[in-house]
């Protein structure tokens, strides 16, 4: 009996952990350009669900 409580415990354990990933969700993005110089870089991502851009520059 005390096997089966165990057993329950790490199903139920896995369950929460797989919800909590699937709540959090991911960035649903391509990375379209990634320029790295001594200077700094840019980065453009394209999000795919709408096609909207988004640039990131770093100095």
């Amino acid at each position: 009996m005390n096997q089966f409580t165990k057993a329950t415990r790490i199903h139920l354990f896995a369950v929460m952990l797989i919800s909590g990933a699937v709540l959090c969700g991911c960035d649903n993005k391509e990375t379209v350009l990634d320029v790295d110089t001594p200077d700094g870089g840019v980065e453009v991502q394209r999000d795919l669900d709408n096609g909207e851009l988004s640039v990131d520059v770093e100095d």
